[in-house]
């Protein structure tokens, strides 16, 4: 693993904060909370960049297509529809659906980390809240 890789320093990272690691170190649950509070920021964060992005697609492609047809000159008359494909096949619109998917992953994956340190909360209380109920009956 290449400390100076961005990516497997990134997964390096959250192997480190995966619920699995996080149950072999024995998280209290005030460490689970920060945790997932974290997580859940990073989550918003990320959904709001992947929206952002989503929003911009629309503005993207007419940008390009009005690059298409001032490309063509003031005489060329290229129907809308025509434009549209051009632009959609344009590598820059391409890049930004690219752009969009991964973002919307990444989004996905936090939002996954996030919900397995709430499961991984709340079946640690359910655990100590059994643990102590067990102790009143022995």
């Amino acid at each position: 693993m290449d400390k100076n890789d961005p990516h497997t320093a990134n997964q390096a990272s959250s192997a480190a904060t995966s619920p699995s690691h996080a149950q072999q170190r024995d998280l209290s649950l005030e460490e689970i909370i920060q945790l997932a509070n974290k997580i859940g920021l990073e989550y918003v964060d990320k959904r709001r960049d992947a929206e952002r992005l989503e929003l911009l697609r629309t503005t993207v492609r007419s940008r390009i297509m009005n690059r298409i047809e001032n490309d063509a000159g003031p005489d060329a008359s290229i129907p809308e529809g025509r434009l549209k494909r051009l632009a959609e096949a344009d590598p820059e619109y391409v890049q930004l659906l690219e752009q969009i998917a991964q973002t919307r992953a990444e989004s996905e994956k936090l939002r996954i980390r996030y919900e397995s340190y709430r499961n991984l909360f709340d079946a640690k209380r359910t655990m100590i809240s059994y643990k102590k109920t067990e102790l009143k009956t022995l």
